[in-house]
């Protein structure tokens, strides 16, 4: 068993992971959307940028669920807005947005993403 974020994950359940590492988790879900649990800055927002792109290149990918991301710098939301550059053009969308990235977003007014 690893540990990540606080909790036990197991070795075995990596069928649904996208990435990991110290700081973030990220999950494909049955629906087609991404589930992002943890942080996104500086120092790991390249690497889930790729991560993201080879995903998002899936068809049926479309929402981000941000229920459980913690922490995310501008570099990050930078990252998750250059998403919506593939494959089509079209903003991502984000579920459970939390009050504070919601006043964020509407502060920057980024026309990459839309809040569901």
């Amino acid at each position: 068993m690893t540990i990540t974020n606080g909790s036990f994950e197991s070795a075995l359940n990596k069928k649904n992971l996208i990435y990991l590492d110290k700081q973030l988790t990220m999950r494909s879900s049955a629906d087609g959307s991404v589930r992002l649990i943890g942080q996104i800055d500086l120092t790991n927002g390249d690497a889930i940028a790729d991560a993201l792109h080879r995903e998002w290149a899936k068809p049926g990918t479309a929402t981000m669920d941000v229920s459980e991301l913690e922490f995310i710098d501008l570099y990050g939301l930078r990252a998750l807005a250059l998403l919506s550059d593939m494959p089509l053009g079209q903003p991502i969308r984000l579920h459970n947005v939390t009050p504070a990235l919601r006043r964020l977003l509407g502060l920057l007014n980024w026309p990459a993403f839309t809040i569901s």
